[in-house]
């Protein structure tokens, strides 16, 4: 293994760390908080969403924008591993395009019952009856909870590749 600098050293492991926080924290939300939230009613469900979702929005971009700078960085510093690092880079910020592909049309349809749970706050009919014709609420968060299981291997197989590439 060739003598790595420590700016080298602290890269990987920022690289590492950051991708699989980011990983666990996507995992997470579908594995421990979504579960909980079919217990609540619609309108309850709907705002815990939310707040879930505004957390993991304000928190998972910065992170990984990071993890991939750092990757970034080792495929420059590390010539003989530039492929590995670049796909280490490249692996987390796969979240993006999966969003915005795969998972806009849930995560548009459960703002949107949001917004009408809120619309109809004064009205005391805001159970899953006075949502329009489709789904019910907790089948499109258990879609949601499916396609976010998926998201979260993005930033675990950035972080599985970086691993590799600093063991190498």
């Amino acid at each position: 293994m060739p003598q790595t600098t420590t700016i080298v050293a602290v890269a990987q492991v920022a690289a590492i760390i950051s991708t699989g926080f980011v990983s666990g924290l996507i995992f997470t939300l579908s594995h421990i908080a979504v579960p909980a939230l079919y217990h609540a009613p619609t309108t309850v469900m709907l705002k815990q969403w939310a707040t879930l979702y505004a957390i993991g929005k304000a928190t998972a971009p910065t992170t990984l924008l990071a993890a991939a700078a750092f990757s970034g960085y080792l495929a420059y510093a590390v010539p003989s591993l530039r492929w590995n690092y670049t796909a280490a880079a490249i692996l987390p910020c796969m979240v993006v395009p999966w969003t915005a592909i795969m998972m806009s049309s849930t995560n548009d349809e459960l703002a949107r019952r949001l917004m009408a749970v809120e619309d109809l706050k004064g009205s005391k009919t805001t159970s899953e009856t006075s949502m329009p014709e489709g789904q019910k609420t907790a089948d499109l968060l258990a879609k949601w909870q499916s396609l976010n299981y998926v998201r979260a291997l993005f930033p675990l197989a950035g972080s599985a590749v970086g691993a590799w590439a600093t063991l190498s």
